[in-house]
């Protein structure tokens, strides 16, 4: 309860400081005009369970989860050219425990005529609607944007190009743009219990990747209402050769229906076979339009199918949210949910669930490694049910708040089970409060 009474003088003390302008100025002897500008949340999470849920959130309450500042600097080089570099402090990809210094955006954009964009360098993946303002609280009014699509991908930040057209069709802007990008992320994964028996420890552990990523985005702009449609092909690579995702795991049976999966080549069996390049297609849909008496429908759909592996990521998500201004209230409520596909969630409960007759440390042994195997599969199967509101301070400001109950099914890797514990079959409360601004 202290570090909850602590986190909440935080936000508060947050409210006060009322946002400067933004900076506008031109570079001494060159003429060019730049602007600084910025933006922030600080932002508490706390659940109603005393193990971890997306990384940090569990009943000790964090900060960690949501809170954010960042700078951008954008200068104007010439009529067709100019610069964008934005930095932000947030929670480490790498680890759970420090706060790290990024550069997600430093790209040179070239506008050769009204209706074609070109910018290269580092900028941000359009796969859903809000990709490009995810860090800006003050820009949506969801006090978290649902976790279930918009986790889908580890990161959109890339390096490449980014080539956009548009046409003016009546009432209608259409966006047709393509890009080619690299990245360089983490994976994160969990393990429940110590395994000695394959040198395994329990708690979180990263393993880094090289992302090559192209896609296409269709996206139409009808006066407030937005509609986006989007293909994208990626290319993981694990260059750490001490890590490599298995494709699946054969069954080793002993005697007539006794038997073990094999998790690990230390164990008998035909082997494990593993890959270290992993090729994904994801593809998305989305919409934010109004219809009527003030009420507007958001919703976005991911299919993220991964190429011969059960352990991956494969999966569909989604949500829809119905939100209401009233005056600078903005009441909402969405349902989202996580599922992966069938033959990835069967993979997982019969790793899970398989048991040797326990008679001996040997048999203790296969049974500790079924579950190590288990942690190690991507699976998801949960549903969130979030009723939230925004309330708007000024142009520049908003305090959030949000209740968001989830249910997960047979498992969820959102969750960081205690030992012996499971992530399936859990409710989990969270509550959320944060001041948001820019600057």
């Amino acid at each position: 309860m202290k570090k909850l009474i602590a986190w909440m003088l935080a936000i508060a003390s947050c409210l006060g400081a009322m946002p400067a302008a933004a900076l506008d100025a031109t570079v001494p002897g060159l003429g060019t005009p730049i602007s600084l500008s910025g933006f922030g949340t600080a932002g508490l999470a706390v659940s109603d369970k005393s193990y971890t849920y997306q990384r940090f959130v569990n009943n000790d309450g964090t900060l960690r989860r949501d809170s954010v500042l960042g700078v951008q600097l954008d200068a104007k080089l010439h009529n067709d050219f100019s610069i964008t570099l934005q930095g932000k402090l947030a929670p480490s990809l790498k680890n759970d425990k420090n706060v790290d210094p990024s550069l997600s955006w430093a790209f040179l954009s070239w506008r050769p005529t009204n209706d074609w964009l070109v910018r290269a360098g580092r900028l941000r993946i359009p796969l859903y609607i809000n990709s490009e303002n995810m860090d800006v609280g003050t820009t949506f009014d969801f006090a978290r944007l649902p976790a279930e699509v918009y986790t889908t991908a580890q990161t959109t930040d890339g390096d490449g190009l980014f080539i956009s057209k548009t046409w003016d069709i009546g009432a209608n802007e259409v966006t047709l743009a393509g890009y080619g990008g690299t990245t360089e992320t983490h994976y994160r994964w969990y393990r429940r219990d110590d395994v000695p028996s394959l040198s395994l420890s329990s708690g979180p552990y990263f393993v880094h990747v090289r992302q090559n990523t192209y896609g296409m985005v269709l996206t139409l702009q009808r006066g407030d209402d937005t509609y986006r449609i989007s293909a994208h092909d990626t290319y993981t690579k694990i260059p750490d050769k001490n890590y490599s995702m298995p494709v699946s795991f054969p069954y080793v049976s002993v005697v007539p229906g006794v038997g073990y999966y094999q998790v690990s080549n230390v164990l008998p069996g035909p082997g494990v076979s593993m890959k270290s390049n992993i090729h994904a297609l994801v593809y998305t849909a989305g919409a934010d339009v109004q219809i009527g008496y003030g009420f507007r429908v958001m919703g976005e759909y991911v299919y993220r199918n991964v190429h011969d592996i059960l352990t991956g990521p494969d999966s569909m998500s989604g949500y829809i949210a119905l939100l209401k201004p009233i005056g600078a209230w903005t009441p909402y409520i969405s349902v989202a949910t996580l599922q992966s596909m069938s033959q990835t969630r069967k993979l997982y409960n019969n790793v899970n669930n398989n048991r040797v007759p326990n008679y001996n440390a040997i048999t203790a042994k296969v049974n500790a490694a079924q579950r190590a195997g288990a942690d190690g599969i991507m699976a998801f199967d949960q549903t969130t049910v979030a009723l939230g509101t925004s309330y708007r301070i000024s142009p520049t400001s908003k305090v959030k708040s949000e209740w968001a109950r989830t249910k997960t099914g047979d498992m969820s890797f959102f969750v960081d089970a205690p030992q012996g514990g499971e992530s399936g079959g859990e409710v989990i409360n969270v509550f959320s409060l944060s001041y948001n601004y820019a600057f």
